[in-house]
């Protein structure tokens, strides 16, 4: 399955990209990749969730508090390993 593009209303320059696997029972499971501009910076792996919309909030959260801290530690001059 391809990746597609998915807005997750992260900052100005960041996106985030989403493959998602479902089940013979219909459970989902994805695997996302967060980019700022063109620079690949983390790829989130979201375990099995009972819907689609499950995964997506799941990401959701998760790629909110991955941009946070990046940003957090890039002011404070401690820019994370990609």
């Amino acid at each position: 399955m391809a990746a597609t593009r998915i807005d997750l209303d992260l900052p100005d320059g960041w996106s985030c990209w989403l493959e998602l696997q479902q089940s013979a029972e219909g459970a989902c499971s994805g695997k996302a990749e967060l980019r700022e501009g063109n620079e690949p910076r983390c790829v989130l792996v979201i375990a099995q969730q009972p819907t689609r919309e499950a995964v997506i909030e799941r990401l959701k959260f998760r790629a909110d508090y991955f941009v946070g801290e990046w940003r957090m530690r890039q002011r404070e001059g401690k820019t994370p390993r990609p």
